[in-house]
């Protein structure tokens, strides 16, 4: 090849179609065998970007370079990929001398005869048209090409290299001290995992771009070579994590979510495998892998987004879907099902691609820290909101209490003043007057059934205050005589009561058990006619003692019977009955308080019946 005036001048000469190769399956072929025995080795033209990726052949390539007058005679040679193991460069003299240079992956950084993190040879080319040779042995993946430079055009651009990477990494690092404040700030392990990923992505770029041997491991050439893989696999992994905390996986589906840390657990063994030096060849199934990751990510987010409607995280999406889509082709790129004709643009698209993710990344974290930041708001507000409610029902609930506390006061104590003195009025000469009697009656009637309404009020506040409950055994068949003894004076005519002849021992908070089931036999008295008995059947079945209350009243309609024991509920028929809508609630509430339940059993044309139940110990 004729390098003519102003080749080179504005970037590398690629010559990938310019060489012929021959292949050495066995690797023993050396350079002394070639130049002694020319004929014996058939050198083919032949494109060396079209090579099998994964071939462990030893390969030789030769090419001719000379220049025209006023050419540069300063050159060099760039090998493409970084990642190569071993590169043996020979130049054939015109007198016969060989002149040697070896580099690659498996020589220290410190042997290189230009210090630059691209793999590259110091070439001399003149008028006189010189021979090189290039014997490359590697292993695993591998996108051969040679470039050829201007010295001046090199140094240029490895200057912009080092520029580009130093900012590079400078962006990292403010990206993770940001994400790392964001993380102590809101307690949200995605703005960690990002950071971490920040860090192995930058060490995934640098291992890339042929700066693990001049970095990491200057002197030991082998694990420079290694830690190329380990970062891309732990990239990999983290990378798997980062989206599936992302966009929020485990909330949407479960077998997703598992997938991916499955994915994940495969790629950081990866990791392990790569140091170890036993994965090598297998690398490709992992970009494979990668592959598939990043299509099933593609799909899984779109069908969130769409099918799900969390389209709060559509910028978010947006942005993912451009930077996987930028890895998925470097992947494709790496694998050969895509090809470019340039190989040096390669590089230039990682340096581009990872500005680009870098950049957009940033803008879906901060999307993401902002919506973090408007649902902390969110929730503050709503806390404050919930606070304010709960300051207007306290100060409703303290008015309650001063309010029950008047009506203990001052109505228990006069209606107790009042009933006394129509007791005593009964008992005088006057009261043997009918028209006396009778009004001494009807007053101290009203006098009960108000105290039994302040009552029913003072226990619904005491219930839904959570007053502790005074618990003793008693005997419930004396309960219910007291109910209908002491409780119900004036009804307890009207009470057909069947009960069990032996004890029925209990043991909770006798008062109050007395008072829901007077509220329930009230209940059903002042809802029959007059002049009908109400049944009450008390049984012990299956260790429950059940009160069975049965009147012939009105039925009640069925848009009513899901509010019975709602508080304050009085349905359509109670107009014109007496009550305060507390007793059925208050009933079953201390019920239940005890383990038991009061519960509607039927209402029809023949009547209405209740039952109450508690639960007994085992006799």
């Amino acid at each position: 090849m004729v390098l003519k005036k102003g080749q080179g001048d504005d970037g590398p000469i690629s010559l990938a179609k310019e060489v012929e190769v021959f292949r050495d399956p066995s690797g023993k072929v050396t350079m002394n065998d070639i130049v002694s025995n020319p004929d014996k080795y058939s050198f083919v033209r032949e494109d060396i970007r079209s090579f099998e990726r994964y071939s462990d052949d030893t390969l030789w390539i030769r090419v001719s370079l000379q220049q025209e007058i006023g050419t540069p005679i300063d050159w060099v040679m760039q090998i493409f990929p970084g990642w190569i193991d071993e590169v043996e460069m020979y130049c054939v003299y015109p007198d016969g001398k060989i002149s040697t240079n070896k580099m690659g992956d498996q020589h220290s950084f410190s042997e290189r005869d230009i210090q630059s993190s691209i793999m590259a040879f110091p070439l001399i080319v003149d008028s006189a048209s010189r021979i090189h040779y290039f014997r490359v042995k590697t292993h695993g993946l591998t996108i051969l090409d040679l470039n050829l430079w201007q010295k001046s055009r090199f140094e240029k651009v490895e200057l912009k290299r080092s520029l580009f990477f130093s900012a590079f990494t400078g962006a990292i690092a403010v990206m993770v001290l940001m994400n790392l404040i964001f993380w102590k700030w809101t307690k949200d392990g995605d703005f960690f995992i990002y950071s971490l990923f920040l860090v192995i992505m930058l060490g995934a770029v640098f291992a890339v771009q042929g700066y693990s041997s001049s970095l990491f491991f200057p002197d030991n050439p082998v694990y420079a070579d290694r830690f190329v893989d380990a970062t891309t696999c732990a990239l990999m992994s983290i990378a798997a994590i980062f989206v599936c905390r992302f966009f929020n996986y485990r909330d949407y589906s479960a077998w997703a979510a598992r997938f991916m840390y499955l994915a994940a657990a495969v790629f950081f063994l990866a990791v392990i495998l790569s140091m170890l030096g036993v994965i090598e060849n297998s690398i490709k199934w992992l970009l494979y892998l990668e592959i598939f990751v990043g299509i099933f990510n593609t799909v899984f987010v779109g069908w969130v987004i769409f099918r799900r409607k969390a389209f709060y995280q559509l910028l978010a999406a947006f942005i993912f879907f451009v930077v996987n889509s930028s890895w998925l082709f470097y992947s494709m790129v790496l694998l050969g099902v895509v090809r470019l004709e340039q190989s040096f643009v390669t590089e230039s698209l990682i340096q581009f691609t990872q500005l680009a993710n870098l950049t957009i990344l940033n803008i879906a974290v901060v999307s993401r820290s902002r919506q973090s930041e408007l649902r902390v708001r969110a929730e503050r507000k709503r806390a404050f909101n919930s606070m304010k409610v709960a300051k207007i029902a306290l100060e409703e609930r303290v008015r309650q209490r001063e309010f029950v506390a008047i009506l203990s006061h001052e109505f228990r104590t006069p209606l107790a003043i009042i009933d006394a003195v129509a007791q005593a009025l009964g008992l005088s000469p006057s009261g043997h007057d009918e028209r006396v009697k009778r009004s001494v009656e009807k007053i101290r009637k009203a006098t009960r059934r108000l105290t039994t309404l302040v009552e029913n009020i003072l226990l619904d506040d005491a219930l839904e205050a959570g007053a502790r409950s005074t618990s003793r055994s008693f005997d419930l068949w004396c309960a219910i005589e007291n109910v209908r003894n002491v409780g119900l004076p004036d009804e307890h005519a009207r009470l057909n009561v069947s009960a069990p002849q032996r004890p029925v021992i209990f043991e909770g908070d006798q008062e109050k058990i007395e008072m829901a089931i007077r509220n329930l036999l009230l209940n059903a008295i002042k809802y029959s006619p007059t002049d009908s008995m109400v049944d009450v059947q008390c049984e012990v079945s299956s260790n429950f003692f059940n009160v069975t209350v049965s009147n012939k009243g009105n039925p009640i309609p069925e848009s009513e019977r899901g509010e019975l024991f709602e508080r304050y509920f009085r349905g359509g028929n109670s107009s014109l009955v007496p009550g305060s809508g507390l007793g059925l609630h208050i009933s079953r509430t201390i019920m239940r308080r005890h383990g038991g339940d009061v519960v509607l059993v039927s209402s029809n044309g023949t009547g209405t019946v209740f039952r109450l139940t508690l639960p007994l110990l085992s006799q």
